[in-house]
């Protein structure tokens, strides 16, 4: 649909050096000559040297001061509109150029129009030098020329662009330039409307709006802006029936903008006036616009009967979108009123093409054929607000769809979108969120396309890349995922590409981040029109998977999906909204990665969320054994950020940055090359004695000092814990207090070697400490401090604390709160509260440890339970078992079997995940099952030691 965006009584506006709202009217600005070929005018659609009208009030030129150093001064621009029968705008400008930088975009002007209604009549080109005057009006090249861009977007609107070139212009030269643009689209009967920007990207020495209409015409007006400004209020007169409305200021400073402002937010103040009484005066005449009558046989009946078939309603209103949509190529011939006046459906069905209000049309009638109620709808496109602050007026959409009510729901339907198939409910929505105006005489109000509101990943990415060896050749395995909008999308762009292409693209993909990576065989491409999916998934070979940096092995990661989609400002400082461009936007990015079998991490999964009004990000990270993982799903909540609320945006985007990271790093110190030779308690004994040894060589160096030196005995007394090195340990964490007594992280450090030492009373006091000192807020202190109370026997206090952990900790920690919490409640022959059981069973098929959470709740066998763990290998796999046997043997003992407890605690042990505290409870429980004798009939309790 062709709908001009820029707006005067029926003309186009001019607008002095750039356009509001990205303008495409009649403007005095740079352009280039690309796309663009030349054509012939009829002899009055442009002329040279007319007089000025009689109607135009004249103004002088103001001075430049002398004190002024500006590039470019707007010394005078001066718009005049007169809206009579013939609508008319006067637009004069006088521009001092100062700097040669300036000189190209002010020597060459352009302005465009329609010449089948409109008439333009160039008075003056002249330029001031010094005292000396140069009339280039005559002499200036002219050329006439029409976008042939427009044909290749299968556009023809009719307007041509004046392209003038002004000779011999210098620094320093004053370039005026004067005009009149009269007529208006016979398509507004009419009726007047429009705008005048007032602000300018330069210092404007005078800037003037003057209106002058019949006085027995409504028209209002209206000054548009959104930044703090003083009022623009004008001198209002009236003289020989016609009233005038004058805005002159003197001088206006320079508003350059901020990049990335959203449409809705108007930075630059504009002069609208409109003869549109309301949004319902808008709203009928585009409701008469659309007007249609039925074909009564023919093609249209043919299709209208087959599609009535159908047995749904939602199945017919998709068959009739599917028909318009495929079947009627988009083509737009915008001449005259059919700029904005749809072609009647039999003609459209002929001509087997249209543009979006032809398409609309034809849609709106054929579903009302079908018994289903619908509207043409008018919008512009991205736009999410604004119209709220304008007056009523045409001027601000750009396109047409279709709003259908199917099944008692809305839906709004374009027509002129391809790739959409499948059920209607998983039809993607391009306009989400964006404002409207139903073309229907009823309608009173401009409203919104639904907010897309639900929880449908529309973009994801999963990759899976496995190395052998470090310094040898990499596998990755990728696939990508669109669903809705974004299948929509590719399914069209793969329709029309080859193989070759296809191959090509998918190929190329990963040569930024890999070099010499290469595709393995041809892409995998799965189209499910039914669910509105599609995906892809592709094999490389990755030479250089993992690089040598420093002293580390690093494998890089890249969340290609969520590219660009949040941005930061230029400036820190900002004073307009910022523009999201990714809105709206539900990604998940997924990075897993196999390492060498020497690699035995022990990172446990835990969880980031970030979220404020403008989004909800949450990166989940795992390194278990060899296997590392990270997940990040994003979603955008707003389309633009409010300049007060920026710094915190700002402060949110660089805490996700910082969690998502980039890589998974592997410090060549902590491999272990004998890896495949011994089993992983023997690795992880390795892997502490190194800690040891480099933290060590760290206090002993003399350079660190203060939290880096507590954080040094910190890091070592967890190791000599770990290795059952107490004394030593305690020795470490005491001293770490002491450089750092309210450190909460110091804190919770010594209370984890007193509770491997069996003092858990002193560990309840470390830990409370620190959660004083507010260390608690992640939720993980109050869970070992349950933990601690457990084995001090304190079990009701163990509940609460555990139940705070839950209720802190993020989705990944609570998991294991929850765990000790049904376990706890095992021991004391409480019942499970059924919201636990019910959150336990939501996710028990999902990746460890649900399961053993569930099989906790008593949803799963622990033999089901141990099959989840099948898919896991190596270390992973191990790890994992340490804590399923300690979780088995702890169900076990709120059963009363004692026996098969100790019997899985000990599993645990002969694991000998050292650094796991399951391995450590285990250790307490053989203890105590030992000292009361382990018999079936023992009982389950508090734990006494």
């Amino acid at each position: 649909m062709y709908l001009m965006r820029w707006l005067r009584a029926g003309l186009l506006l001019v607008a002095a050096l750039g356009c509001l709202l990205g303008c495409h009217g009649a403007v005095a600005q740079q352009v280039t000559d690309n796309g663009l070929k030349e054509v012939q005018l009829g002899k009055d659609a442009f002329t040279l040297g007319d007089p000025v009208p009689d109607w135009v009030e004249q103004l002088p030129i103001p001075e430049v001061p002398k004190t002024a150093s500006l590039p470019v001064v707007i010394r005078l621009a001066d718009s005049q509109y007169r809206l009579g029968k013939t609508p008319e705008l006067y637009f004069r400008r006088a521009m001092q150029i100062n700097d040669a930088a300036a000189l190209t975009a002010a020597g060459r002007l352009s302005i465009a129009f329609a010449p089948e209604y409109e008439h333009v009549q160039l008075h003056t080109i002249r330029i001031y030098r010094g005292q000396e005057q140069f009339d280039r009006t005559q002499t200036s090249n002219i050329r006439f020329l029409q976008r042939e861009q427009d044909l290749e977007r299968n556009v023809y609107s009719g307007r041509v662009t004046a392209s003038i070139l002004i000779d011999d212009l210098r620094v320093g030269d004053t370039l005026e330039i004067a005009y009149t643009s009269s007529g208006q689209n016979p398509v507004f009967g009419g009726k007047a409307f429009g705008a005048a920007p007032w602000d300018q990207n330069a210092p404007t020495l005078r800037r003037r709006v003057v209106l002058n209409y019949p006085t027995d015409r409504s028209i209002a007006w209206r000054v548009v802006g959104d930044r703090p400004l003083p009022p623009l209020l004008p001198a209002e007169s009236a003289r020989n029936g016609f009233r005038r409305v004058s805005f002159d200021q003197q001088p206006l400073p320079g508003f350059p903008g901020e990049t990335m402002a959203p449409p809705d937010f108007f930075g630059l103040r504009f002069v609208q006036f409109t003869e549109f009484a309301s949004w319902s005066d808008v709203a009928g005449w585009a409701s008469n616009l659309f007007e249609a009558t039925a074909p009564k046989d023919g093609e249209f009946q043919d299709v209208v009967k087959r599609i009535k078939a159908l047995p749904s309603e939602p199945a017919r209103a998709m068959a009739a979108l599917e028909f318009v949509q495929s079947q009627i190529r988009y083509f737009s011939v915008a001449l005259g009123e059919s700029s904005h006046r749809p072609t009647q459906p039999d003609e459209v069905l002929r001509r087997r093409y249209g543009d979006c209000k032809d398409k609309s049309l034809l849609l709106v009638t054929m579903l009302h054929e079908l018994g289903i109620k619908s509207r043409p709808v008018l919008l512009q496109i991205g736009r999410h607000g604004g119209l709220e602050k304008i007056l009523p007026s045409p001027q601000f959409f750009d396109h047409a769809i279709v709003e259908a009510m199917v099944d008692g729901k809305p839906y709004f339907l374009d027509p002129t979108r391809l790739g959409q198939h499948g059920e209607l409910d998983r039809a993607g929505q391009a306009h989400s969120g964006v404002q409207v105006l139903v073309a229907a005489r009823e309608t009173d109000a401009i409203s919104r396309v639904p907010a897309d509101t639900g929880d449908v990943v529309g973009n994801e990415i999963t990759e899976r890349a496995t190395l052998a060896k470090f310094g040898e050749e990499g596998q990755l395995d990728v696939r990508r995922v669109w669903r809705g909008l974004g299948a929509e999308q590719l399914r069209v762009v793969l329709e029309r590409a080859s193989r070759e292409q296809t191959s090509r693209f998918v190929r190329d993909a990963l040569e930024r981040r890999y070099p010499g990576a290469t595709l393995v065989g041809e892409p995998v491409v799965q189209n499910d029109t039914v669910k509105n999916e599609l995906s892809i998934s592709a094999h490389y070979r990755v030479p250089k998977l993992a690089t040598e940096v420093e002293a580390n092995w690093v494998v890089s990661y890249a969340l290609d999906n969520m590219q660009n989609v949040l941005i930061a400002s230029q400036s820190a400082n900002r004073t307009t909204p910022l523009r999201i461009p990714g809105f709206p936007f539900h990604g998940k990015y997924s990075f897993e990665m196999s390492f060498p079998e020497q690699v035995s991490a022990s990172i446990d999964p835990r969880e980031h969320t970030i979220s404020n009004k403008y989004f909800n990000a949450t990166v989940t990270e795992y390194f278990r054994g060899s296997n590392a993982r990270k997940t990040v799903e994003l979603k955008t909540l707003q389309p633009s950020v409010e300049p007060a609320d920026y710094p915190g945006y700002a402060e949110d985007l660089r805490s996700l940055n910082k969690a998502i990271g980039g890589a998974f790093a592997v410090n060549k110190a902590m491999l272990n090359n004998n890896a495949t030779k011994a089993d992983i308690a023997h690795r992880l004994h390795d892997q502490h004695e190194e800690v040891i040894k480099k933290t060590t060589e760290s206090i002993d160096g003399g350079k660190l000092t203060g939290s880096d030196l507590a954080n040094s005995y910190c890091l070592r007394g967890h190791a000599r814990a770990d290795l059952d090195r107490v004394d030593e340990a305690l020795q470490d964490t005491n001293t770490a207090v002491r450089l750092a007594p309210t450190a909460p992280n110091i804190l919770t450090c010594r209370a984890s070697v007193y509770f491997r030492s069996g003092q858990f009373d002193k560990s309840v006091t470390d830990y409370s400490n620190a959660i004083a000192l507010g260390g608690g807020a992640d939720g993980i202190a109050f869970r070992w401090r349950g933990v601690s109370r457990v084995y001090a026997g304190r079990m009701q206090e163990a509940i609460e604390d555990f139940a705070k952990a839950s209720e802190l900790g993020d989705r990944e920690a609570r998991l294991y709160s929850d765990m000790w919490l049904i376990a706890t409640y095992g021991r004391l022959g409480k019942p499970v509260p059924a919201d636990m059981v019910k959150r336990a069973g939501a996710e028990a098929q999902g990746d460890w440890p649900r399961a053993g959470l569930a099989m906790l709740a008593g949803l799963m066998s622990p033999d089901d339970m141990l099959k989840s763990l099948e898919k896991k290998a190596g270390d992973e796999r191990q790890m994992a078992l340490a804590e399923a046997y300690f979780y088995i043997g702890l169900r076990n003992l709120a059963l009363g079997d004692t026996k098969q407890a100790q019997a899985y605690f000990q599993k645990t042990r002969d694991i000998g995940v050292i650094d796991y505290v399951e391995n450590d409870c285990a250790a307490f429980e053989l203890d105590r099952l030992k000292k009361l004798g382990a018999t079936t009939s023992a009982k389950p309790g508090a734990v006494a030691h």
